[in-house]
């Protein structure tokens, strides 16, 4: 066996497996997928992979924080703590948590059930990667087992350890800021700390519009079957191959939540509708996917705003 594979092999089985007491493992920059990252067999749904996506698979060795740099979605935890993570017991609702990884340490976490904006640090020698978050928290994660769409992640809670498990796709943007994900996509989500102008929210619901767009594109060159707006807030009605607006009646209480005051949310609210009354979007003639199109008309409605 080649010295440098042997060696690279060895550097991943230790960090994969569950750390000895007093134990310490070869550290390294490089992952050798082929040799180390196995995936459970199955047909790959994506084909002709959009130009501005990157597949992970195509790399023969890729560095550790290359694999974990990408959107993580929380699949399971251990019983003991599977409520806490995934079950709001305040809205006595399922939750859909998140964390999305990005190349320049940058994080958004629970984009879907209470986001947080921040940074994240992998230390390779104690495997704790740190999130660090705008709000001033942080949480600290040990990284137990990964491979290229798998990750199991310790949690050490004051009741016992948690143990999570995520899952992912392998595919990342070739630019993150144009993945819907990425934190300044998602500031307009922020609630300020006092009434804003006319131009600010003018500006929030501008990087709304952009946010969807890239929502919407982000779905497409993924190849989605199903689009799941579950806990993203929205004042938008969604067609195919048609934007509406919510009623203020039933206007969304989280997009509510994204200005300083109801006052406003409503005022956002009208300036949308203004510029959907104006009818100036163009929608293509011959649209190949009314998930594109719409991403394509929401970076026009952002433009006029």
């Amino acid at each position: 066996m080649n010295k440098a594979l042997f060696l690279c092999l060895f550097f991943f089985c230790g960090l994969c497996a569950c750390r000895n007491k007093g134990g310490r493992h070869r550290d390294s920059d490089t992952v050798s997928l082929a040799a180390v990252l196995k995936e459970p067999e199955k047909k790959d749904t994506i084909v002709d992979l959009d130009t501005s996506m990157i597949s992970l698979k195509k790399y023969g060795a890729v560095s550790l924080e290359t694999v974990i740099s990408q959107r993580w979605t929380f699949a399971d935890a251990d019983q003991a703590h599977w409520n806490e993570i995934f079950w709001d017991s305040a809205t006595d609702t399922r939750q859909y948590p998140e964390l999305a990884l990005f190349p320049d340490h940058t994080v958004t976490a629970n984009a879907r059930c209470g986001l947080e904006t921040g940074s994240w640090q992998l230390d390779k020698e104690s495997r704790e990667m740190r999130l660090r978050f705008q709000n001033g928290l942080s949480r600290v994660y040990t990284v137990r087992k990964i491979a290229l769409k798998q990750l199991e992640l310790g949690w050490a809670k004051e009741d016992g350890l948690a143990v999570i498990k995520l899952t992912a796709e392998g595919i990342v943007h070739q630019r993150p800021e144009e993945d819907p994900y990425f934190p300044t996509n998602n500031q307009w989500r922020l609630r300020p700390g006092s009434s804003e102008t006319r131009a600010q929210i003018r500006k929030r619901i501008k990087e709304c519009a952009h946010f969807y767009s890239l929502f919407f594109l982000d779905n497409n060159r993924r190849q989605e079957q199903e689009i799941s707006f579950s806990g993203l807030p929205s004042c938008f009605v969604w067609y195919n191959g048609g934007i509406g607006m919510q009623s203020k009646q039933e206007l969304d209480k989280k997009w509510i939540a994204c200005f300083y005051s109801e006052s406003q949310a409503y005022a956002a609210y009208d300036m949308i509708a203004d510029e959907l009354g104006r009818h100036a979007l163009k929608w293509p003639e011959h649209p190949t996917s009314w998930v594109r199109q719409t991403g394509e008309v929401l970076e026009q409605l952002s433009g006029n705003l």
